[in-house]
């Protein structure tokens, strides 16, 4: 095709041009890419791109060092452009990475000021209601076994204990409504 001009370039004539560099294209965009499809692809982005330009692309030299070097191109800004892909992907994967981090020491830090809340409000709790609250929420003693051991009826643990889980609940719902007001992720 050298000192042809392109401008005359037939249908059959592209075919015979395809048939005859495709695989030797192929070869040279797999130096570059190393990866068969995306290879396959560059030649193909060519061979296209060649086609639509037919009317405006002037052959200064034969088609095949033409096409040699469009396709390494081609290749070289897939490669260029990947990189940069690459680099944005591990970028935001870094900060999604440091912002669930962060959100999960926020979240601690709220739980952990939830506690304290409950904490306190126990231990506002008058010492009796309090001693029987603590013995049945974290020691996890039956109602019979507070009252032997406090000596005091059944019915006095369950009044107790209705009343301190009552206060509690009446505060937690405070503490919690505060605390999602300022988190807005609960």
């Amino acid at each position: 095709m050298e000192g042809e001009d392109s401008k005359t370039l037939n249908i059959d004539q592209f075919e015979t041009m395809f048939r005859r560099n495709h695989q030797f294209l192929c070869a040279v965009a797999m130096q570059y890419v190393h990866d068969q499809f995306a290879a396959e692809d560059m030649v193909q982005d060519f061979f296209i791109d060649f086609w639509q330009r037919r009317h405006t692309i002037q052959l200064t030299t034969g088609f095949e060092a033409y096409a040699r070097r469009a396709v390494k191109y081609k290749c070289i800004d897939f490669l260029r452009k990947s990189a940069v892909t690459e680099k944005r992907n591990s970028m935001l994967a870094a900060l999604e990475e440091e912002q669930e981090h962060h959100d999960e020491q926020e979240y601690n830090e709220i739980r952990h000021q939830r506690y304290i809340k409950i904490v306190e409000l126990i231990q506002k709790l008058p010492e009796n209601r309090q001693n029987i609250f603590v013995m049945h929420a974290v020691d996890e003693m039956s109602y019979a076994e507070i009252a032997k051991k406090q000596n005091i009826s059944i019915n006095t643990v369950k009044t107790q204990l209705s009343r301190a889980y009552s206060a509690l609940r009446n505060h937690a719902i405070l503490i919690f409504i505060a605390f999602s007001s300022l988190s807005g992720r609960f």
